[in-house]
Protein backbone atom coordinates (compact mmCIF):
# COMPACT_ATOMS: atom_id res chain seq x y z
CA UNK A 1 0.00 0.00 0.00
CA UNK A 2 2.89 2.50 0.97
CA UNK A 3 4.31 1.63 -2.64
CA UNK A 4 0.81 2.07 -4.19
CA UNK A 5 0.19 5.68 -2.55
CA UNK A 6 4.08 6.82 -3.48
CA UNK A 7 2.93 6.04 -7.26
CA UNK A 8 -0.48 7.87 -7.21
CA UNK A 9 1.55 10.91 -5.56
CA UNK A 10 4.26 10.65 -8.51
CA UNK A 11 1.19 10.33 -11.05
CA UNK A 12 -0.01 13.30 -9.72
CA UNK A 13 2.02 15.18 -10.31
CA UNK A 14 2.59 13.81 -14.20
CA UNK A 15 -1.15 14.59 -14.45
CA UNK A 16 -0.06 18.11 -13.25
CA UNK A 17 2.73 18.63 -15.79
CA UNK A 18 0.08 17.52 -18.52
CA UNK A 19 -2.35 19.98 -17.61
CA UNK A 20 0.19 22.66 -17.58
CA UNK A 21 1.26 21.74 -20.87
CA UNK A 22 -2.46 21.77 -22.31
CA UNK A 23 -2.77 25.03 -20.69
CA UNK A 24 0.92 26.65 -22.39
CA UNK A 25 -0.40 24.91 -26.21
CA UNK A 26 -4.01 26.69 -25.42
CA UNK A 27 -2.29 29.74 -24.77
CA UNK A 28 0.12 29.71 -27.58
CA UNK A 29 -2.54 28.80 -29.93
CA UNK A 30 -4.82 31.47 -29.10
CA UNK A 31 -1.52 33.50 -29.52
CA UNK A 32 0.01 32.39 -32.44
CA UNK A 33 1.41 36.07 -33.76
CA UNK A 34 3.61 36.09 -30.40
CA UNK A 35 7.19 34.88 -31.98
CA UNK A 36 8.08 33.54 -28.16
CA UNK A 37 5.51 30.76 -28.61
CA UNK A 38 7.79 28.12 -29.86
CA UNK A 39 9.90 28.57 -27.35
CA UNK A 40 7.55 28.61 -24.28
CA UNK A 41 5.78 25.51 -24.99
CA UNK A 42 9.29 24.00 -25.60
CA UNK A 43 10.15 25.10 -22.09
CA UNK A 44 6.86 23.57 -20.91
CA UNK A 45 7.93 20.67 -23.09
CA UNK A 46 11.58 20.18 -21.43
CA UNK A 47 9.38 19.99 -17.81
CA UNK A 48 7.12 17.77 -18.31
CA UNK A 49 9.09 15.26 -20.67
CA UNK A 50 11.71 13.67 -17.82
CA UNK A 51 8.37 12.89 -15.88
CA UNK A 52 6.48 11.28 -18.99
CA UNK A 53 9.42 9.29 -19.41
CA UNK A 54 9.27 7.53 -16.17
CA UNK A 55 5.75 7.58 -15.37
CA UNK A 56 3.23 7.98 -18.24
CA UNK A 57 3.10 3.86 -18.25
CA UNK A 58 1.69 4.16 -14.27
CA UNK A 59 -0.50 7.35 -14.75
CA UNK A 60 -3.35 7.20 -12.13
CA UNK A 61 -6.49 9.52 -12.05
CA UNK A 62 -9.11 10.27 -9.50
CA UNK A 63 -10.62 7.01 -10.28
CA UNK A 64 -7.72 4.56 -9.76
CA UNK A 65 -7.01 6.19 -6.53
CA UNK A 66 -10.95 5.60 -5.26
CA UNK A 67 -10.55 2.09 -6.05
CA UNK A 68 -7.90 1.49 -4.62
CA UNK A 69 -8.60 3.24 -1.54
CA UNK A 70 -12.26 2.21 -1.06
CA UNK A 71 -11.60 -1.71 0.34
CA UNK A 72 -14.46 -1.38 2.38
CA UNK A 73 -17.36 -1.46 0.55
CA UNK A 74 -17.46 -2.45 -3.53
CA UNK A 75 -19.57 -0.75 -5.65
CA UNK A 76 -22.70 -2.16 -7.44
CA UNK A 77 -20.81 -2.87 -10.52
CA UNK A 78 -17.68 -4.35 -8.85
CA UNK A 79 -20.15 -6.80 -7.24
CA UNK A 80 -21.64 -7.85 -10.30
CA UNK A 81 -18.36 -8.67 -11.70
CA UNK A 82 -16.87 -10.26 -8.36
CA UNK A 83 -16.19 -14.04 -8.73
CA UNK A 84 -17.63 -14.04 -12.43
CA UNK A 85 -16.71 -15.37 -15.32
CA UNK A 86 -16.27 -13.96 -19.13
CA UNK A 87 -15.82 -14.94 -22.38
CA UNK A 88 -14.08 -12.56 -24.03
CA UNK A 89 -13.42 -12.58 -27.73
CA UNK A 90 -10.93 -10.00 -29.33
CA UNK A 91 -9.07 -9.72 -26.56
CA UNK A 92 -5.99 -9.29 -28.58
CA UNK A 93 -7.27 -6.22 -29.87
CA UNK A 94 -7.07 -2.29 -29.10
CA UNK A 95 -10.54 -2.61 -27.45
CA UNK A 96 -10.19 -5.77 -25.58
CA UNK A 97 -6.84 -5.18 -24.10
CA UNK A 98 -8.37 -2.48 -22.21
CA UNK A 99 -11.77 -4.80 -21.13
CA UNK A 100 -9.05 -7.02 -19.42
CA UNK A 101 -7.08 -3.98 -18.03
CA UNK A 102 -10.47 -2.73 -16.48
CA UNK A 103 -11.84 -5.97 -15.27
CA UNK A 104 -8.35 -7.30 -13.48
CA UNK A 105 -7.79 -3.99 -11.96
CA UNK A 106 -10.84 -2.81 -10.81
CA UNK A 107 -12.89 -5.72 -10.18
CA UNK A 108 -12.37 -9.02 -8.48
CA UNK A 109 -13.85 -10.92 -11.35
CA UNK A 110 -13.74 -14.73 -10.93
CA UNK A 111 -11.80 -15.64 -14.44
CA UNK A 112 -11.34 -14.39 -17.66
CA UNK A 113 -11.76 -16.77 -20.29
CA UNK A 114 -9.78 -15.09 -23.02
CA UNK A 115 -10.23 -17.00 -27.04
CA UNK A 116 -7.07 -16.63 -28.98
CA UNK A 117 -5.95 -18.11 -32.50
CA UNK A 118 -2.43 -18.94 -33.58
CA UNK A 119 -1.31 -16.15 -35.75
CA UNK A 120 1.73 -15.72 -37.94
CA UNK A 121 3.45 -18.75 -36.62
CA UNK A 122 2.74 -17.75 -32.59
CA UNK A 123 0.63 -20.38 -30.93
CA UNK A 124 -1.73 -18.97 -28.22
CA UNK A 125 0.47 -18.77 -25.16
CA UNK A 126 3.44 -17.03 -27.34
CA UNK A 127 0.41 -14.05 -28.12
CA UNK A 128 -0.63 -14.05 -24.74
CA UNK A 129 2.77 -13.31 -23.50
CA UNK A 130 2.72 -10.52 -25.88
CA UNK A 131 -0.28 -9.04 -25.00
CA UNK A 132 0.46 -8.60 -21.52
CA UNK A 133 4.10 -6.76 -22.47
CA UNK A 134 2.21 -4.11 -23.69
CA UNK A 135 2.82 -1.05 -21.38
CA UNK A 136 -1.19 -0.62 -20.82
CA UNK A 137 -0.68 -3.32 -18.23
CA UNK A 138 1.93 -1.73 -16.15
CA UNK A 139 -0.10 -0.41 -13.79
CA UNK A 140 -2.14 -3.68 -13.71
CA UNK A 141 0.92 -5.56 -12.81
CA UNK A 142 1.23 -3.18 -9.82
CA UNK A 143 -1.91 -3.11 -8.37
CA UNK A 144 -2.82 -6.81 -9.04
CA UNK A 145 0.81 -8.89 -9.17
CA UNK A 146 -0.98 -11.91 -9.69
CA UNK A 147 -3.38 -10.97 -12.62
CA UNK A 148 -2.26 -14.20 -14.64
CA UNK A 149 -4.06 -16.89 -12.36
CA UNK A 150 -6.99 -15.23 -13.78
CA UNK A 151 -6.53 -15.46 -17.00
CA UNK A 152 -7.69 -19.21 -18.84
CA UNK A 153 -6.23 -19.60 -22.38
CA UNK A 154 -8.72 -21.16 -25.03
CA UNK A 155 -7.80 -21.70 -28.52
CA UNK A 156 -10.10 -21.15 -31.14
CA UNK A 157 -10.83 -19.04 -34.12
CA UNK A 158 -14.07 -16.90 -34.53
CA UNK A 159 -14.03 -17.80 -38.19
CA UNK A 160 -14.16 -21.67 -37.81
CA UNK A 161 -17.05 -23.91 -36.80
CA UNK A 162 -17.94 -24.23 -33.54
CA UNK A 163 -15.31 -21.41 -33.04
CA UNK A 164 -12.55 -24.09 -33.35
CA UNK A 165 -13.02 -24.93 -29.77
CA UNK A 166 -12.10 -28.11 -28.44
CA UNK A 167 -14.64 -30.50 -26.82
CA UNK A 168 -13.01 -29.86 -23.30
CA UNK A 169 -12.94 -26.23 -23.36
CA UNK A 170 -16.21 -25.88 -25.02
CA UNK A 171 -17.40 -27.36 -21.75
CA UNK A 172 -15.27 -25.41 -19.41
CA UNK A 173 -17.15 -22.25 -21.14
CA UNK A 174 -20.46 -24.04 -20.59
CA UNK A 175 -20.26 -24.59 -16.87
CA UNK A 176 -18.15 -21.38 -15.78
CA UNK A 177 -18.81 -18.28 -17.96
CA UNK A 178 -21.47 -15.95 -16.77
CA UNK A 179 -20.92 -13.22 -18.55
CA UNK A 180 -20.49 -13.41 -22.91
CA UNK A 181 -18.26 -10.22 -24.69
CA UNK A 182 -17.91 -10.73 -28.38
CA UNK A 183 -15.38 -8.51 -29.60
CA UNK A 184 -13.67 -10.33 -32.30
CA UNK A 185 -14.49 -9.09 -35.88
CA UNK A 186 -12.33 -7.89 -38.48
CA UNK A 187 -11.98 -4.20 -38.93
CA UNK A 188 -10.07 -4.01 -42.31
CA UNK A 189 -12.75 -1.95 -44.72
CA UNK A 190 -11.34 -3.68 -47.62
CA UNK A 191 -11.19 -6.96 -45.81
CA UNK A 192 -12.27 -9.93 -48.61
CA UNK A 193 -16.11 -10.50 -48.37
CA UNK A 194 -15.96 -14.60 -47.97
CA UNK A 195 -13.56 -14.00 -44.69
CA UNK A 196 -15.45 -10.38 -43.41
CA UNK A 197 -18.72 -12.86 -43.59
CA UNK A 198 -17.00 -16.06 -42.11
CA UNK A 199 -15.34 -14.00 -38.86
CA UNK A 200 -18.31 -10.87 -38.38
CA UNK A 201 -21.59 -13.23 -39.46
CA UNK A 202 -20.75 -16.58 -38.57
CA UNK A 203 -18.47 -15.93 -36.26
CA UNK A 204 -21.32 -14.07 -34.29
CA UNK A 205 -23.95 -16.96 -34.93
CA UNK A 206 -21.09 -19.55 -33.44
CA UNK A 207 -21.12 -17.12 -30.49
CA UNK A 208 -24.69 -17.67 -30.18
CA UNK A 209 -25.08 -20.69 -30.25
CA UNK A 210 -22.58 -21.19 -27.29
CA UNK A 211 -24.05 -18.70 -25.43
CA UNK A 212 -26.95 -20.46 -25.43
CA UNK A 213 -25.68 -23.66 -23.71
CA UNK A 214 -23.83 -21.83 -20.89
CA UNK A 215 -25.52 -22.94 -18.02
CA UNK A 216 -25.47 -19.88 -15.44
CA UNK A 217 -25.36 -17.30 -18.25
CA UNK A 218 -25.82 -13.46 -17.12
CA UNK A 219 -25.29 -11.42 -20.23
CA UNK A 220 -24.19 -11.07 -23.75
CA UNK A 221 -22.43 -8.33 -25.15
CA UNK A 222 -22.06 -7.97 -29.12
CA UNK A 223 -20.38 -5.58 -29.71
CA UNK A 224 -20.91 -3.85 -33.23
CA UNK A 225 -20.07 -0.08 -34.88
CA UNK A 226 -22.24 2.79 -34.84
CA UNK A 227 -21.42 3.06 -38.15
CA UNK A 228 -22.77 -0.13 -39.32
CA UNK A 229 -25.67 2.03 -41.14
CA UNK A 230 -23.97 3.68 -42.85
CA UNK A 231 -25.95 4.20 -45.64
CA UNK A 232 -28.34 6.28 -43.58
CA UNK A 233 -27.86 9.53 -42.11
CA UNK A 234 -29.57 8.96 -39.15
CA UNK A 235 -28.87 6.11 -37.30
CA UNK A 236 -31.44 4.80 -33.96
CA UNK A 237 -30.85 2.65 -31.32
CA UNK A 238 -32.95 0.01 -33.05
CA UNK A 239 -32.72 -2.81 -35.52
CA UNK A 240 -32.62 -2.01 -39.06
CA UNK A 241 -33.42 -4.15 -41.89
CA UNK A 242 -30.69 -6.16 -43.66
CA UNK A 243 -30.53 -6.36 -47.27
CA UNK A 244 -29.30 -9.86 -46.68
CA UNK A 245 -30.29 -11.89 -43.79
CA UNK A 246 -26.95 -13.26 -41.95
CA UNK A 247 -28.23 -16.83 -42.67
CA UNK A 248 -28.57 -16.02 -46.77
CA UNK A 249 -25.12 -14.82 -46.36
CA UNK A 250 -23.35 -17.35 -44.64
CA UNK A 251 -24.68 -19.69 -47.29
CA UNK A 252 -24.13 -17.63 -50.33
CA UNK A 253 -20.02 -17.33 -49.15
CA UNK A 254 -20.02 -21.12 -48.58
CA UNK A 255 -21.63 -21.80 -52.48
CA UNK A 256 -19.34 -19.62 -53.70
CA UNK A 257 -15.35 -19.71 -54.16
CA UNK A 258 -13.83 -16.70 -53.06
CA UNK A 259 -12.83 -15.30 -56.93
CA UNK A 260 -16.46 -15.67 -57.70
CA UNK A 261 -17.29 -13.86 -54.63
CA UNK A 262 -14.90 -10.83 -55.00
CA UNK A 263 -16.35 -9.81 -58.39
CA UNK A 264 -19.48 -9.62 -57.21
CA UNK A 265 -18.81 -7.90 -53.90
CA UNK A 266 -19.90 -4.15 -55.19
CA UNK A 267 -22.84 -5.53 -56.27
CA UNK A 268 -23.64 -7.85 -53.06
CA UNK A 269 -22.27 -4.43 -51.02
CA UNK A 270 -24.04 -1.92 -52.97
CA UNK A 271 -25.29 0.76 -50.88
CA UNK A 272 -22.47 0.31 -48.00
CA UNK A 273 -18.63 1.41 -48.69
CA UNK A 274 -16.94 -1.10 -47.41
CA UNK A 275 -17.06 -5.49 -46.33
CA UNK A 276 -16.57 -4.50 -42.61
CA UNK A 277 -19.91 -2.43 -42.50
CA UNK A 278 -21.90 -4.52 -44.64
CA UNK A 279 -21.13 -7.83 -42.59
CA UNK A 280 -21.85 -5.56 -39.53
CA UNK A 281 -25.46 -4.95 -40.39
CA UNK A 282 -25.73 -8.90 -40.91
CA UNK A 283 -24.18 -9.70 -38.29
CA UNK A 284 -26.88 -7.16 -35.88
CA UNK A 285 -29.34 -9.78 -38.20
CA UNK A 286 -27.81 -12.49 -36.56
CA UNK A 287 -28.02 -11.34 -33.28
CA UNK A 288 -31.96 -10.09 -34.11
CA UNK A 289 -33.21 -14.02 -35.06
CA UNK A 290 -30.73 -16.02 -33.30
CA UNK A 291 -31.12 -14.43 -29.61
CA UNK A 292 -34.00 -16.28 -28.85
CA UNK A 293 -34.44 -15.45 -25.01
CA UNK A 294 -30.97 -14.66 -24.91
CA UNK A 295 -29.97 -12.08 -22.09
CA UNK A 296 -28.68 -9.69 -24.93
CA UNK A 297 -27.27 -6.50 -25.99
CA UNK A 298 -25.63 -4.53 -28.90
CA UNK A 299 -23.11 -2.03 -28.15
CA UNK A 300 -22.29 0.19 -31.11
CA UNK A 301 -19.12 2.56 -30.68
CA UNK A 302 -17.96 5.28 -32.44
CA UNK A 303 -14.80 6.16 -33.60
CA UNK A 304 -12.61 4.81 -31.01
CA UNK A 305 -9.41 6.67 -30.38
CA UNK A 306 -6.73 6.72 -27.57
CA UNK A 307 -7.74 6.59 -24.05
CA UNK A 308 -8.50 9.68 -21.85
CA UNK A 309 -7.68 8.53 -18.17
CA UNK A 310 -7.56 5.18 -17.58
CA UNK A 311 -5.10 3.37 -17.26
CA UNK A 312 -2.59 5.44 -18.52
CA UNK A 313 -3.35 8.98 -20.90
CA UNK A 314 -3.25 8.84 -24.31
CA UNK A 315 -2.42 4.72 -24.96
CA UNK A 316 -2.97 2.92 -28.33
CA UNK A 317 -1.56 0.85 -29.87
CA UNK A 318 -2.29 1.26 -33.85
CA UNK A 319 -2.49 3.65 -36.68
CA UNK A 320 -6.32 2.82 -37.44
CA UNK A 321 -8.44 5.84 -38.73
CA UNK A 322 -7.88 9.49 -37.23
CA UNK A 323 -4.76 8.60 -34.98
CA UNK A 324 -3.15 7.40 -38.17
CA UNK A 325 -4.19 10.87 -39.98
CA UNK A 326 -2.33 12.63 -37.43
CA UNK A 327 1.16 10.83 -37.48
CA UNK A 328 1.09 10.84 -41.24
CA UNK A 329 0.28 15.08 -40.74
CA UNK A 330 2.68 15.08 -38.15
CA UNK A 331 5.80 13.13 -40.19
CA UNK A 332 5.08 15.51 -42.94
CA UNK A 333 4.08 12.76 -45.49
CA UNK A 334 0.38 13.46 -45.05
CA UNK A 335 -0.65 16.93 -46.82
CA UNK A 336 -4.02 16.74 -48.40
CA UNK A 337 -7.38 14.50 -47.26
CA UNK A 338 -10.47 14.61 -48.81
CA UNK A 339 -13.44 15.45 -46.83
CA UNK A 340 -15.93 17.74 -45.18
CA UNK A 341 -14.34 19.99 -42.12
CA UNK A 342 -17.41 20.52 -40.54
CA UNK A 343 -18.66 17.41 -39.91
CA UNK A 344 -18.91 15.77 -37.07
CA UNK A 345 -15.97 14.15 -36.01
CA UNK A 346 -17.60 11.06 -33.93
CA UNK A 347 -14.67 9.95 -31.77
CA UNK A 348 -14.94 7.78 -28.40
CA UNK A 349 -11.87 7.65 -26.03
CA UNK A 350 -11.38 3.83 -25.55
CA UNK A 351 -11.43 3.72 -22.15
CA UNK A 352 -14.74 5.59 -21.68
CA UNK A 353 -16.22 3.01 -24.37
CA UNK A 354 -15.26 0.23 -22.19
CA UNK A 355 -16.62 1.46 -18.92
CA UNK A 356 -20.20 2.03 -21.30
CA UNK A 357 -20.10 -1.99 -22.44
CA UNK A 358 -19.27 -3.00 -18.86
CA UNK A 359 -22.00 -1.18 -17.62
CA UNK A 360 -24.31 -2.42 -20.71
CA UNK A 361 -23.77 -6.09 -19.13
CA UNK A 362 -24.45 -5.16 -16.11
CA UNK A 363 -27.92 -3.73 -16.60
CA UNK A 364 -28.83 -6.43 -19.18
CA UNK A 365 -28.26 -8.84 -16.57
CA UNK A 366 -30.63 -6.89 -14.17
CA UNK A 367 -33.48 -6.22 -16.36
CA UNK A 368 -35.75 -7.90 -18.83
CA UNK A 369 -36.31 -6.35 -22.44
CA UNK A 370 -38.70 -7.28 -25.01
CA UNK A 371 -36.02 -6.59 -27.51
CA UNK A 372 -31.47 -6.89 -27.70
CA UNK A 373 -31.66 -2.90 -25.89
CA UNK A 374 -28.94 -1.01 -28.44
CA UNK A 375 -26.69 1.51 -27.59
CA UNK A 376 -24.98 3.79 -29.72
CA UNK A 377 -22.13 5.10 -28.06
CA UNK A 378 -21.18 8.60 -29.50
CA UNK A 379 -20.43 11.96 -28.53
CA UNK A 380 -23.81 13.92 -27.17
CA UNK A 381 -25.15 16.17 -29.81
CA UNK A 382 -24.80 19.29 -27.49
CA UNK A 383 -20.62 18.43 -27.18
CA UNK A 384 -18.97 17.38 -30.33
CA UNK A 385 -15.58 18.26 -32.48
CA UNK A 386 -16.10 18.56 -35.51
CA UNK A 387 -13.28 17.20 -37.90
CA UNK A 388 -11.92 20.80 -38.13
CA UNK A 389 -11.06 21.08 -35.00
CA UNK A 390 -9.43 17.93 -34.48
CA UNK A 391 -6.92 18.15 -37.71
CA UNK A 392 -6.00 21.70 -36.89
CA UNK A 393 -4.84 21.05 -33.11
CA UNK A 394 -3.72 17.99 -34.49
CA UNK A 395 -1.57 20.28 -36.82
CA UNK A 396 -1.25 22.98 -34.76
CA UNK A 397 -0.11 21.14 -31.81
CA UNK A 398 2.24 19.19 -33.88
CA UNK A 399 4.44 22.24 -34.57
CA UNK A 400 4.41 22.12 -30.34
CA UNK A 401 5.43 18.38 -30.30
CA UNK A 402 7.05 16.86 -33.56
CA UNK A 403 7.68 13.65 -34.31
CA UNK A 404 11.99 12.81 -34.53
CA UNK A 405 11.73 11.24 -37.97
CA UNK A 406 9.59 13.44 -39.35
CA UNK A 407 10.40 14.14 -43.20
CA UNK A 408 8.72 17.43 -44.09
CA UNK A 409 6.96 20.16 -42.30
CA UNK A 410 3.38 19.92 -41.12
CA UNK A 411 1.40 21.78 -43.88
CA UNK A 412 -2.60 19.81 -44.32
CA UNK A 413 -5.69 20.53 -46.16
CA UNK A 414 -8.49 19.03 -46.54
CA UNK A 415 -10.80 19.39 -49.60
CA UNK A 416 -14.03 18.82 -50.23
CA UNK A 417 -14.29 16.72 -53.53
CA UNK A 418 -11.91 14.12 -54.65
CA UNK A 419 -11.39 15.67 -57.75
CA UNK A 420 -9.83 18.47 -56.02
CA UNK A 421 -7.86 15.61 -53.70
CA UNK A 422 -6.58 13.99 -56.41
CA UNK A 423 -5.35 16.77 -57.64
CA UNK A 424 -3.58 18.22 -55.11
CA UNK A 425 -2.47 15.03 -54.25
CA UNK A 426 -0.35 14.89 -57.59
CA UNK A 427 1.47 18.00 -56.41
CA UNK A 428 1.87 17.51 -52.77
CA UNK A 429 2.66 13.76 -52.76
CA UNK A 430 3.16 12.22 -55.80
CA UNK A 431 5.50 14.78 -57.48
CA UNK A 432 7.23 15.11 -54.62
CA UNK A 433 7.70 11.25 -54.27
CA UNK A 434 9.03 10.79 -57.32
CA UNK A 435 11.59 13.06 -56.87
CA UNK A 436 12.82 11.42 -53.73
CA UNK A 437 12.86 8.08 -55.27
CA UNK A 438 15.01 9.66 -57.83
CA UNK A 439 17.33 11.10 -55.35
CA UNK A 440 17.31 7.78 -53.08
CA UNK A 441 18.29 5.78 -56.60
CA UNK A 442 21.14 8.19 -57.30
CA UNK A 443 22.67 7.16 -54.19
CA UNK A 444 22.15 3.54 -54.25
CA UNK A 445 20.17 3.16 -52.12
CA UNK A 446 16.04 1.97 -52.74
CA UNK A 447 13.36 3.58 -53.43
CA UNK A 448 10.18 3.64 -51.43
CA UNK A 449 8.16 6.98 -51.24
CA UNK A 450 5.78 5.85 -54.10
CA UNK A 451 5.04 2.73 -52.66
CA UNK A 452 3.96 4.49 -49.57
CA UNK A 453 1.75 7.42 -51.44
CA UNK A 454 0.47 4.28 -53.25
CA UNK A 455 -0.74 3.50 -49.21
CA UNK A 456 -1.67 6.26 -47.95
CA UNK A 457 -4.00 6.92 -51.14
CA UNK A 458 -5.79 3.54 -50.19
CA UNK A 459 -6.10 4.61 -46.92
CA UNK A 460 -7.28 7.83 -47.67
CA UNK A 461 -10.13 6.42 -50.06
CA UNK A 462 -10.97 4.44 -47.06
CA UNK A 463 -11.64 6.93 -44.81
CA UNK A 464 -12.99 9.32 -47.29
CA UNK A 465 -16.47 8.23 -46.76
CA UNK A 466 -16.92 8.89 -43.18
CA UNK A 467 -15.40 12.49 -43.57
CA UNK A 468 -17.48 12.94 -46.34
CA UNK A 469 -20.76 12.55 -44.74
CA UNK A 470 -22.37 14.01 -41.72
CA UNK A 471 -24.11 11.12 -39.30
CA UNK A 472 -26.68 12.57 -36.62
CA UNK A 473 -27.04 9.59 -34.09
CA UNK A 474 -29.98 8.83 -31.02
CA UNK A 475 -28.26 7.98 -27.97
CA UNK A 476 -31.05 8.42 -25.36
CA UNK A 477 -30.38 4.48 -23.81
CA UNK A 478 -26.44 5.52 -23.61
CA UNK A 479 -27.81 8.65 -21.24
CA UNK A 480 -30.50 6.40 -19.48
CA UNK A 481 -27.59 3.80 -19.13
CA UNK A 482 -25.39 6.17 -17.34
CA UNK A 483 -28.47 7.43 -15.14
CA UNK A 484 -28.67 4.18 -13.60
CA UNK A 485 -25.18 4.40 -11.89
CA UNK A 486 -24.84 5.34 -8.34
CA UNK A 487 -22.34 7.86 -7.78
CA UNK A 488 -18.95 5.14 -7.09
CA UNK A 489 -19.64 3.34 -10.20
CA UNK A 490 -20.14 7.03 -12.04
CA UNK A 491 -16.67 7.58 -10.91
CA UNK A 492 -15.23 4.33 -11.22
CA UNK A 493 -16.77 3.33 -14.43
CA UNK A 494 -17.24 7.06 -15.91
CA UNK A 495 -18.26 7.21 -19.69
CA UNK A 496 -20.95 10.25 -19.71
CA UNK A 497 -19.61 12.90 -22.55
CA UNK A 498 -21.60 15.72 -22.02
CA UNK A 499 -19.44 17.61 -20.15
CA UNK A 500 -16.10 16.18 -22.14
CA UNK A 501 -13.02 18.67 -22.48
CA UNK A 502 -12.57 17.42 -25.88
CA UNK A 503 -9.45 19.51 -26.12
CA UNK A 504 -8.00 18.09 -23.43
CA UNK A 505 -8.57 14.84 -25.08
CA UNK A 506 -6.85 15.71 -28.40
CA UNK A 507 -3.89 17.07 -26.16
CA UNK A 508 -3.56 13.76 -24.19
CA UNK A 509 -3.87 11.65 -27.64
CA UNK A 510 -1.20 13.26 -29.51
CA UNK A 511 1.14 13.04 -26.63
CA UNK A 512 0.45 9.41 -26.43
CA UNK A 513 0.24 8.74 -30.24
CA UNK A 514 3.87 9.95 -30.01
CA UNK A 515 5.14 7.64 -27.58
CA UNK A 516 2.93 4.85 -27.71
CA UNK A 517 2.58 4.61 -31.47
CA UNK A 518 5.97 6.55 -33.09
CA UNK A 519 8.03 5.34 -30.14
CA UNK A 520 9.39 8.25 -29.58
CA UNK A 521 10.62 9.38 -26.16
CA UNK A 522 9.75 12.24 -24.47
CA UNK A 523 13.18 13.00 -23.91
CA UNK A 524 13.36 13.42 -27.79
CA UNK A 525 11.19 16.66 -27.87
CA UNK A 526 14.49 18.98 -27.65
CA UNK A 527 15.91 17.13 -30.73
CA UNK A 528 12.85 16.30 -32.53
CA UNK A 529 12.18 20.43 -32.11
CA UNK A 530 15.72 21.62 -33.66
CA UNK A 531 14.93 19.39 -36.72
CA UNK A 532 11.41 20.86 -37.14
CA UNK A 533 12.82 24.07 -37.16
CA UNK A 534 15.22 23.14 -39.80
CA UNK A 535 12.34 21.56 -42.39
CA UNK A 536 10.68 24.47 -41.70
CA UNK A 537 13.36 26.86 -42.78
CA UNK A 538 13.85 23.89 -45.80
CA UNK A 539 9.98 24.20 -46.92
CA UNK A 540 9.94 28.00 -46.88
CA UNK A 541 12.92 28.44 -49.03
CA UNK A 542 11.52 25.44 -51.27
CA UNK A 543 8.44 27.11 -51.95
CA UNK A 544 10.54 30.63 -52.77
CA UNK A 545 12.58 28.88 -55.42
CA UNK A 546 9.38 27.29 -57.07
CA UNK A 547 7.57 30.29 -56.83
CA UNK A 548 10.18 31.72 -58.19
CA UNK A 549 11.11 29.81 -60.93
CA UNK A 550 7.61 29.65 -61.67
CA UNK A 551 6.80 33.25 -61.37
CA UNK A 552 9.95 33.66 -64.09
CA UNK A 553 8.45 31.25 -66.42
CA UNK A 554 5.49 32.92 -66.68
CA UNK A 555 6.88 36.26 -67.77
CA UNK A 556 9.10 34.72 -70.21
CA UNK A 557 5.99 33.06 -71.72
CA UNK A 558 4.05 36.30 -71.46
CA UNK A 559 7.18 38.31 -73.27
CA UNK A 560 7.42 35.75 -75.28
CA UNK A 561 3.74 35.67 -77.15
CA UNK A 562 3.08 39.32 -76.60
CA UNK A 563 6.10 41.77 -76.38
Amino acid sequence: MINEMATIQTDLKLENHIKDFATTLKHNNNNSNNTNNSTHTLTTMKTAAPNLTTTTTTSLTNIDTKNIMDTIKESPMQMFYKDKGVFLTGGTGFFGKIIIEKLLRVTDVGQIFLLIRTKKGKDVQSRLDDLFNDPVFERLKKVNPQYREKITLISGDVSQLGLGISTEDRELLKDNVNIVIHGAATVRFDEKLKMAIAINVNGTKEILRLSKEIVHLKAVVHVSTAFAHCNRRYIQEKFYNSPLSGDNACKLSECLDEQTLNLLTPTIIKGYPNTYTFTKVLAEDVVQNYAGNLPVTIFRPGIVITTYREPITGWIDNMYGPCGIIVGVGSGVLRVFSGNVDNKAQLVPVDLCVNALLTSAWDIARNTYDNPPIYNYVPDANNMSTWREYITFGTECGKSLPLRKSIWYPRFTIVPTKFQFYILAFFYHTLPALFMDMLMLVIGKKPRMLKIYRKIHKFCSLMEYFSANDFKFDNDNVRALSSKLESADKELFAFDMRNLNWTEVFQLSLVGVRQYVVKDDPSTIPESMKRHERLKILHYTTLFVVYTLTAVLLYQMFKFLFL
